[in-house]
């Protein structure tokens, strides 16, 4: 077995009263997994599954291979998934999961002499050699949000990628790595054990090299700290286990708004550390883009913001390849392809990495175009529906002069702009007739000066007032008594 160094621990945080969290770390396996669903509910979900892939890699009579890590991983999900239906205060449990584990690896370093029957050599010209022991590596796993980094050679690189929503809105830009850690839906998890009866696994393996590091941990550590903080503390405390209690206690300051699992494990005997300039190479057999690789992280940097990593161009070609693939078979949302596997379209294998890059930025182009379209046309509907002025009675007689078409158009309804205009009843009856008719008018002046000249109705002198009235009243001249001039006309002389 690979000699290893690691130090873990879990902590409830500073908010909830309950940890859902749950870690297994032995020699040769590591594993953190993250509930959800509740007390009773995430916390058995994250325990099942510790629990099964732990037993599936204990047996010291099978050799952990990565066939065996992930079958355990989708054994799990079954188990959580029968459980949330078999318990009605369990249901909808699921649970996230990160895994590091050492494997025996028969390809590992395999060259000439070393032969096998497949290969086209006579075997009694050449010898075999055949190492003492079986060439090790290591496989990595995750479903969700948990995380798996790798620190080498001074530098951080995430080399799983989150199942959240968040992180297809990194992916495609509209969000940085930074306001992922507070968007109001960072907790929404497009993938995790339990949630349906199968689950697809992110898997791929990597070598043994002395001196990586590798970080597993919960959201509860990411969403608080900072990279450039994780990859300080990382360098600066050698000891694992002190690195662990460190990174969770660092969390907690920052507010400990989740449950925080941290499991840091240290390789200590492995290949030769490749050269600085030539070991960006991390790429995950699932990149759209063959020449993508990881995010490096360098702790005396700010965090890069202001763009989408390598890692996340990842993602967001994983994403369009889910779509593509469950558009054509009619099925669910797209989120549960296998990266690794050999499923993937076939089209894509046949297309080069140029044109794969050709293809989506054409299609980046005429999706903008279109966009560009849609906007120009609405504007113009608008500016044209609202272009116009009309006058009319609204429901209590009184006139008023409206913006917009009459009857309006499509969800353009026209809008009210004056007020403490004559009521139908102060009108006479050829002025009532015009406003009836709604006249419209291209200006609000317009519209205007056509209320200022409505003809007023004529009024009739209250006689029994007059009666009342004292002589000097009635002395009044009569000119003064008679009808009132309407708006716009002259008295007569």
């Amino acid at each position: 077995m690979a000699e290893l160094k690691w130090g873990a621990g879990t902590h409830p945080g500073q908010i909830r009263p309950d940890n859902e969290d749950h870690l297994f770390a032995s020699d040769g396996v590591y594993v953190v997994a993250d509930g959800m669903g509740g007390h009773e509910a995430g916390e058995v979900a994250s325990a099942l599954a510790v629990e099964r892939i732990r037993e599936a890699l204990a047996d010291d009579e099978l050799a952990p291979t990565a066939e065996r890590v992930v079958e355990a991983i989708t054994s799990a999900n079954g188990d959580i998934f029968r459980a949330a239906i078999a318990n009605p205060a369990q249901s909808g449990m699921g649970t996230t999961v990160t895994v590091i584990a050492v494997i025996q690896d028969p390809m590992a370093g395999r060259g000439e002499p070393n032969i096998d029957d497949n290969d086209p050599l006579d075997p009694d010209r050449v010898t075999p050699i055949v190492p003492r022991e079986q060439p090790e590596a290591l496989v990595l796993a995750n479903v969700g949000d948990s995380r798996t980094y790798l620190l080498r050679h001074g530098r951080l690189r995430r080399v799983t990628i989150d199942h959240s929503y968040v992180q297809e809105l990194v992916s495609t830009g509209h969000i940085t790595d930074d306001e992922a850690r507070t968007h109001p839906r960072r907790n929404i998890i497009t993938r995790a054990l339990g949630i349906e009866p199968d689950v697809k696994v992110d898997w791929w393996t990597l070598p043994l090299v002395r001196g990586d590091r590798f970080l597993l941990c919960s959201d509860g550590l990411v969403d608080e700290v900072a990279d450039t903080t994780i990859v300080s503390t990382l360098l600066e405390i050698e000891d694992p286990q002190e690195a662990a209690n460190e990174l969770i206690e660092q969390a907690n300051t920052a507010g400990g708004r989740d449950n925080v699992t941290v499991i840091v494990v240290d390789v200590l005997e492995g290949d030769d550390p490749p050269d600085p300039t030539q070991e960006l190479d991390l790429t995950p057999t699932w990149a759209d883009d063959p020449d993508a690789d990881v995010e490096a992280i360098d702790p005396d940097e700010p965090d890069a913001d202001d763009g989408i990593s390598s890692d996340e161009v990842a993602a967001a070609g994983l994403s369009r390849r889910e779509r593509r693939r469950r558009g054509k078979a009619g099925e669910g949302d797209g989120t549960d392809v296998v990266p690794g596997d050999n499923d993937a379209d076939p089209d894509d294998d046949d297309e080069a990495p140029g044109t794969k890059r050709r293809s989506r930025l054409l299609k980046a182009v005429i999706a903008f175009v279109v966009l560009a379209l849609v906007v120009t046309v609405f504007a113009l509907t608008a500016r044209w529906a609202r272009n116009d002025y009309f006058v009319d009675f609204d429901d209590s007689g009184g006139v008023v002069i409206y913006q917009g078409k009459p009857d309006g158009f499509l969800w353009f309804d026209p809008t009210a702009e004056t007020a403490g205009n004559p009521s139908r009843d102060d009108l006479d009856e050829d002025s009532v007739d015009l406003v009836d008719a709604r006249p419209t008018f291209s200006s609000f002046e317009d519209a205007e000066t056509f209320v200022r000249e409505l003809d007023l109705a004529e009024t009739t002198p209250d006689t029994d007032a007059t009666d009342d009235t004292s002589d000097a009243t009635r002395t009044t001249d009569s000119a003064t008594t008679g009808t009132t001039p309407a708006p716009g006309t002259t008295e007569a002389s």
